[in-house]
């Protein structure tokens, strides 16, 4: 069972339960909810959490139920398992590195920059003044061609 099938058993199930019809949860539209009933979509993380709303539950226990289901596992072994995880990411201070990027503000796009970029950064630009060919520092440095022009801002054509 892939996910969208699994969290389709799971909505649906949890509506039915609920005593909504489809028309009942219709912000989300009755042909849209229909099709994620059915397991035909792949719903995006605000149509989730619109969903959620709608049947009064944190979108976390839906994607529980979905995953415990594809696992093969009960709900709550499930939720034994997710409660292990958090542990862990609180135990190794991940919990506080996500709480001070959100206190930060808004991330920079783009992926993070990797610890020894700086450093190739400034040594593509000692060996570029000292006249080496961006081939040739890409090979030394083990970089691509493209990240050494970035890193000494030369066109592709120089």
């Amino acid at each position: 069972m892939d996910a969208a099938e699994a969290l389709a058993v799971v909505v649906r199930g949890i509506r039915r339960g609920q005593g909504l019809s489809q028309e009942d949860v219709s912000s989300i539209g009755r042909s849209h909810l229909s099709r994620i009933e059915r397991g035909e979509l792949n719903i995006t993380l605000d149509v989730l959490v619109r969903l959620a709303g709608i049947l009064d539950l944190d979108p976390a226990a839906l994607i529980l139920m979905a995953t415990s289901l594809q696992a093969h596992e009960s709900f709550k072994d499930g939720l034994k398992r997710l409660s292990k995880q958090l542990n862990r990411i609180k135990k190794t201070g991940i919990d506080l590195e996500i709480e001070s990027l959100v206190r930060a503000g808004k991330l920079p796009p783009g992926r993070p920059a990797r610890s020894e970029a700086a450093a190739n950064a400034l040594e593509a630009n000692r060996l570029r003044k000292k006249g080496m060919r961006v081939v040739e520092i890409a090979e030394r440095l083990g970089l691509s061609e493209a990240t050494v022009r970035r890193y000494t801002k030369i066109s592709p054509s120089d």
